[in-house]
């Protein structure tokens, strides 16, 4: 397993927060951004491109561009889409956790 201790959390509330995160991407510096509860996490891990996580419902080193574009479209928030762009240009991956309600974007 991972170990995502070292890794800044950001908390996702109604898009706030999403500055810093592509901030961070930019620099290709990792970052966790938790979302609330009723955040649908529900991703296609086969053509997201991601490998087998700990769990069925943890997923590692996913495409990054697939993964955002899918939340945006499933959570109605474009703006994801827009860091899924952005981190695919800086070379992240992201990982998917849907029982801790995160993603966790690194290199």
């Amino acid at each position: 397993m991972r170990d995502y201790d070292n890794i800044p959390v950001l908390e996702w509330h109604d898009g706030a927060g999403l500055v810093h995160a592509m901030a961070q991407v930019k620099l290709a510096e990792p970052v966790i951004i938790r979302f609330p509860e009723d955040f649908n996490l529900d991703i296609d891990a086969n053509s997201c491109g991601c490998k087998a996580g700990n769990s069925a419902v943890h997923h590692v080193d996913c495409h990054a561009h697939n993964v955002l574009r899918i939340l945006a479209e499933l959570n109605a928030l474009p703006s994801l889409a827009k860091l899924g762009e952005i981190a695919h240009e800086a070379g992240q991956l992201v990982d998917v956790e849907e029982g801790a309600h995160r993603i966790i974007i690194h290199d």
